[in-house]
């Protein structure tokens, strides 16, 4: 790819100017976004068609990370402004046929219990959790066991963080993948598949500069060649589960 590297702290300072980031003679904004917080606050904005990009590119990488429909999806996602959320993921994962379940945001112990409760209650197949609350939500977790739980997938929004070592509490012996989330540029980047490896979507160019993964969504009005920050490479192809396109390794 060609074109000038923008950074986050471009699109923060573009934003004071002339929030939120629109090109001219761009269809207005349907739903707003928010990533990041104080200062460094950025507004994300998406068009209707813009909107259903993302709604693809998530019923796509979703759907490579096993979520298939009927599932029941439960998530334990910040709603409302917070993107990448259970607002957006909802949207997803009703485009595949499946059940979405927002937990709501675990904060404490109390929240935590109230999930629980409503996890018991609707037995999910799939749960999708976030470093932020996840040792909340495992620390919280009645011993048992629960064969209705087939999958795990870890919604990571930069370097892969280590996480916590509670499933066999939960009574968890089912599959984990990994979303990549980037809201700068695309809230579906890619998602592992059973080695561990991400590939990327097809709505998305990426690029590794100086041991940085560099994004260029397609599809969007505005054009953007986004440093992520995340560490990356190239990972070698084929990969060994055989899928084709780009391969990334964290």
């Amino acid at each position: 790819m060609s074109g000038p590297l923008t950074r986050r702290a471009d699109l923060v300072r573009d934003q004071l100017a002339h929030p939120p980031r629109r090109p001219p003679g761009a269809a207005p904004p349907v739903r707003l976004g928010v990533s990041g917080s104080g200062a460094e606050l950025l507004v994300l904005a998406w068009s209707a068609a813009e909107l259903a990009r993302e709604r693809a590119a998530g019923t796509r990488v979703l759907a490579r990370l096993g979520v298939a429909p009927g599932m029941r999806v439960a998530n334990t996602l910040p709603g409302a402004l917070a993107t990448p959320g259970s607002l957006l993921l909802g949207d997803v994962v009703e485009e595949l046929g499946a059940l979405d379940i927002p937990l709501g945001a675990v904060e404490d112990a109390a929240s935590a219990r109230a999930a629980w409760e409503l996890v018991e209650r609707v037995t999910p197949d799939v749960i999708v959790l976030d470093d932020a609350s996840a040792a909340a939500f495992l620390a919280a977790v009645p011993p048992a066991d629960r064969p209705w739980w087939r999958g795990i997938v870890w919604l990571s929004v930069g370097a892969r963080a280590a996480r916590p070592a509670l499933l066999a509490a939960a009574g968890f012996g089912g599959w984990e993948r990994e979303w990549l989330a980037v809201p700068e540029a695309t809230s579906f980047v890619a998602g592992t598949c059973a080695a561990g490896r991400f590939h990327v979507d097809e709505g998305v160019v990426a690029e590794v500069v100086d041991g940085v993964l560099v994004l260029t969504p397609l599809g969007i009005e505005a054009p953007l060649r986004y440093v992520s920050g995340v560490p990356a490479r190239v990972g070698a192809e084929p990969c060994p589960c055989g899928a084709v396109g780009t391969v990334l390794e964290p």
